[in-house]
């Protein structure tokens, strides 16, 4: 008995220790520390900045000590995000209080965000992902204005990849049915999700097989690397004639997949202007508060180890359209350069 009374008692002893470690501390400076775990362990670029993410902590904890309040901490992580981290993948959900939704850094020029108006284009067909057809004035250069992935955010959806990544293989075969020699691929969307749905689609405009991205993976203290490639996969392929690639801000994350492994190809002209930078791919963190914030849990650089992170893409040819697109001026610039290079 008395071996039983003294097992009992250790037993709750240990318990105890153990429920007060598991505690969680739901107070704005707890969710601030939680905050800066996850930067520590999970963020892909937490050695990518001009400070360790100890030393960004270090630098506000006093601000939230001071008022240890969710509205401080909602002011107080906004800033960090949008001046400090200035990552397009980190953000808070637009549904969270205190206004969280105002993080999302990426903010092109308004003549940016505007969708092609397509004057130059007899389209010959339209759907939630693609806009297609052929320069009016020149038929045997076509074109495909890509929307979206897919359906679903992160691209993972059979039914979405169904319904939409697989339409370009009809795209391509209907414009080299209408004697198609060269094509403008235009990526002035915010086109994201999945790895794999823009390879997918480049491969139908690939002219060999090459490496087109590095990914790495916070593990521990490491990264692990993953080398994405690219190469002339499915029947469908338009593989020969001349590409006009177009790409301007509103080009990030899976849409910079997609310029990354179109790059490779050999016959192909980039015009535009630099992409958003938003590198990698996210995942989604809770605090104790309920609050929730994708970050990026990966990071993706060119072949050659060069990073593009924050800096985003360059064409090799820059133009944009400029404030009177689509107000007094209704040709688009990036189009009509792209013709030009394609006759």
């Amino acid at each position: 008995m008395k071996k039983l009374t003294l097992f009992l008692f250790s037993t709750c002893l240990a318990f105890s220790a153990c429920k007060k470690d598991l505690a969680i501390d739901d107070s704005a400076e707890g969710d601030y520390k939680l905050f800066f775990e996850y930067l520590k362990n999970d963020y892909a670029y937490r050695d990518f900045h001009p400070f360790t993410m100890e030393e960004l902590e270090q630098e506000y904890l006093p601000q939230i000590q001071s008022q240890n309040t969710q509205e401080n901490l909602a002011n107080t992580l906004l800033h960090i995000v949008n001046n400090e981290l200035k990552d397009p993948h980190v953000f808070f959900s637009s549904s969270e209080p205190y206004n969280l939704g105002n993080s999302v850094v990426i903010d092109p020029p308004d003549l940016e965000r505007k969708t092609p108006l397509f004057n130059e284009i007899t389209i010959t067909q339209s759907s939630h992902f693609y806009t297609s057809g052929y320069v009016t004035t020149n038929p045997d250069i076509g074109y495909v204005y890509i929307n979206a992935f897919n359906s679903d955010v992160g691209g993972t959806s059979s039914l979405g990849v169904a319904e939409g990544v697989k339409e370009i293989n009809t795209i391509i075969e209907g414009l080299k049915n209408l004697g198609v020699t060269s094509m403008i691929v235009d990526m002035r969307s915010y086109a994201g999700g999945t790895n794999y749905v823009p390879r997918y689609i480049a491969q139908r405009f690939a002219d060999k097989e090459a490496v087109y991205m590095n990914e790495y993976f916070p593990v521990g203290d490491q990264f692990e690397k993953k080398e994405w490639t690219i190469n002339q996969q499915g029947e469908h392929g338009f593989r020969t004639g001349k590409i006009a690639l177009l790409s301007n801000g509103r080009t990030c994350s899976g849409g910079e997949f997609f310029l990354l492994a179109m790059l490779q190809r050999d016959n192909l002209v980039h015009i535009g202007s630099r992409s958003a930078g938003c590198t990698g791919n996210v995942v989604d963190k809770d605090l104790s508060n309920g609050w929730n914030f994708s970050l990026t849990n990966s990071r993706t650089e060119y072949p050659n180890g060069e990073q593009y992170f924050q800096v985003g893409i360059v064409p090799e040819i820059i133009v944009t359209n400029g404030d009177d697109y689509g107000v007094s001026n209704f040709s688009d610039a990036l189009i009509i350069k792209a013709i030009d290079e394609l006759q």
